[in-house]
C-alpha cells in the first residue's frame, strides 16, 4: 500500500504516540516501548505506556540512551500480546508524532499490519516554523522552546511532543498563520 502523506492540520482532539526501540530499523529491530497520550480539547484525557519483551537483546548503546535494561522488559508482554489493547486505545484517531513515519514503521512491523490512522508529523512543523534552527530533533526543539526535558523514554517523548505541538498551535495563531501558509507551492511564490 502506498505511504499517505501526513496531515497538515491544526487539531484540538489526536492521540501522540512514540516508541522506544532495539536499533534504528524496523525491518532488523523491535519496539522495546510504547507510550501513547489520548487528547481531548487540547488536554490529555487518558495515557497508556507499556514495556514490550522483544525477542532479541538489548544492545547496552540503547540501554545506555534510554535506560530500559534487558531485566527490565524480561517478565514484559511481546508486542503481538499489546497489539489489540494499542488498537483500541488509538482507535481512529489521528496519530501525532515527531517523526512519526520511525514509530509508525516499527507499530506496522511489531502488528504485521499497516496502521491505518490518519498521521501527522510535528518535524515537519518545525522545520517550517522555526527554520533558524540548525537540527530540529526533540531535545533541540525541547532546549529551543523551553520544554519539558526529553528523556528517551516513550510516555516522556510523548508529553514533550504534545506540549511541542501544542505550542506551534500558540505560535501560529501568534503569527496568524494557517497551515496552508507553511505549505505554500512554489508556483504561488513566483
Amino acid at each position: 500500500m502506498a505511504r499517505k502523506h501526513c496531515l497538515k492540520k491544526i487539531l484540538n482532539d489526536y492521540c501522540v504516540i512514540d516508541t522506544e526501540t532495539t536499533g534504528l530499523s524496523s525491518v532488523e529491530h523491535e519496539m522495546i516501548e510504547i507510550g501513547i497520550l489520548r487528547i481531548r480539547n487540547g488536554k490529555i484525557v487518558s495515557r497508556y505506556s507499556q514495556l514490550i519483551h522483544p525477542r532479541q537483546a538489548i544492545d547496552p548503546f540503547i540501554t545506555n540512551l534510554t535506560g530500559i535494561t534487558n531485566e527490565m522488559v524480561e517478565h514484559m508482554p511481546y508486542i503481538d500480546e499489546v497489539k489489540s489493547m494499542v488498537l483500541d486505545f488509538i482507535g481512529n484517531d489521528v496519530l501525532l508524532g515527531h517523526n512519526i513515519r520511525f514509530d509508525i514503521n516499527f507499530l506496522n512491523a511489531g502488528f504485521d499490519m499497516e496502521i491505518q490512522n490518519d498521521l501527522m508529523d510535528t518535524l515537519q512543523f518545525a522545520k517550517k516554523l522555526y527554520p533558524e534552527l540548525a537540527h530540529h530533533r526533540l531535545t533541540d526543539l525541547s532546549n529551543y522552546l523551553h520544554l519539558i526535558s526529553n528523556e528517551h523514554r516513550a510516555l516522556a517523548d510523548c508529553m514533550t511532543t504534545y506540549q511541542l505541538y501544542e505550542t506551534i498551535k500558540q505560535t501560529m495563531r501568534i503569527r496568524q498563520l494557517q497551515p496552508e501558509d507553511l505549505w505554500v507551492s512554489l508556483k504561488r511564490k513566483k
